[in-house]
């Protein structure tokens, strides 16, 4: 008992170092580049207002915390709109988000944003508590799955599609090595395991396949809002269609893993509980327990993107006779974010039976079962 403690606290502490090392090889150290922390010492109002804008000046004395000016106090000036959201309120001892950079011999400073990081950092923390506290080795285990799941997206992905890697291929190649670190993790090297990744696989490549065919069928470009046109302005030898794809495999990943696992799990106590259970009887109980979670993911995937657009929704809503219907469903990234949603729909549905035949086989596999129920079993699969 206490040898099986000792080597879960060394995993746990071993995968968190991995974790730590992987994320500053990949995203390396931030604090030698423009931006730097900062603490405003002092703040003067300056008597020039701007008579049409009312904004105004603010002669703000920062000391800076981090990077190549640490310890160095700079002036720098500071504007304020009347009313504008976009006002930072500045109090002295704040900490600041600051700019320094040189440009043509000169050092330019400024300050850009309310620092956040550290209380993100502080609001993860008590969430990974929680999760440590509540489901124990389980859920440490979950978020260090996470953990790996974020650094393949943003520091391997990412780096590779920026270097001319064809997006589709590349995307189901990590979603793949995403899942089977993830499952593995989680499940370990069991049956259970295997059945989950079979299925998570499955089901990725299917909604790929939906979003690749939909995206031809409606014409879509990629060029789905500002951010995409910008990004073809910097490199113009993006797939931006490919990156549609590439973003509906990596939004269905999740909701596709989570049924996967689902059924490969309940499928297992099932077996468990009912050895005599034979293939056609695993399969129908996949099937039940797959319509039911079909309910509430359905509703789990649509409410995602409609939450994320609900600022969208309300600004067509006020303006319904420039917007109407026929018009919203036309728009280019309207059509991407529904296709976005049908895919992930698509390859989830399509992964419950997968799994499902899959767990069947692999569960009954080498069990002894009646000569009668082997040849229905190979009559119904055929």
């Amino acid at each position: 008992m206490i040898a099986n403690k000792k080597n879960n606290l060394a995993f746990v502490a071993g995968g968190l170092i991995l974790m730590f090392a992987m994320l500053l090889y990949v995203f390396g150290n931030t604090s030698s580049g423009m931006y730097a922390t900062a603490v405003v010492r002092n703040i003067i109002q300056q008597p020039d207002i701007d008579p049409d804008t009312q904004e105004k000046v603010y002669a703000v004395d920062i000391e800076f915390t981090a990077g190549p000016h640490a310890g160095k106090i700079m002036s720098t000036e500071h504007f304020e709109s009347p009313g504008s959201i976009y006002n930072l309120d500045l109090e002295v001892g704040q900490t600041v988000l600051a700019v320094a950079e040189e440009q043509e011999g000169q050092l330019i400073t400024g300050i850009d944003e309310h620092y956040k990081a550290g209380r993100l950092m502080f609001l993860s923390s008590l969430l990974l508590l929680l999760i440590a506290g509540v489901a124990g080795k389980n859920g440490v285990k979950a978020m260090l799955a996470l953990f790996f799941t974020l650094i393949v997206i943003f520091g391997v992905l990412a780096k590779l599609l920026l270097s001319g890697w064809a997006p589709v291929p590349l995307t189901i190649l990590s979603a793949l090595v995403i899942a089977i670190v993830n499952l593995l993790i989680i499940a370990g090297r069991t049956k259970k395991g295997l059945v989950a990744i079979i299925g998570t696989f499955s089901g990725v490549v299917l909604a790929g396949l939906f979003g690749w065919l939909a995206a031809i069928m409606l014409r879509l470009t990629g060029y789905t809002g500002h951010e995409s046109t910008y990004l073809q302005l910097l490199n113009a030898e993006i797939d931006l269609r490919g990156l549609l794809v590439s973003g509906i495999i990596i939004g269905a990943l999740g909701a596709v893993m989570d049924v996967s696992i689902s059924i490969a799990s309940s499928l297992l106590e099932i077996t468990q509980a009912n050895p005599g259970y034979d293939r056609r009887k695993l399969f129908a109980s996949g099937m039940n327990i797959g319509r039911d979670i079909i309910g509430s993911m359905v509703n789990t995937l649509i409410l995602a993107y409609t939450g994320a657009s609900l600022t969208l929704i309300l600004l067509f809503a006020m303006q319904k006779e420039d917007f109407p219907l026929i018009k919203i469903m036309n728009m280019e990234f309207i059509c991407a974010e529904i296709v976005r949603s049908l895919a992930g729909l698509f390859g989830m549905v399509l992964a419950i039976p997968v799994t499902a035949a899959v767990a069947a086989y692999v569960y009954s596999a080498g069990e002894s079962q009646p000569t009668v129920n082997i040849a229905a079993d190979t009559a119904n699969i055929e």
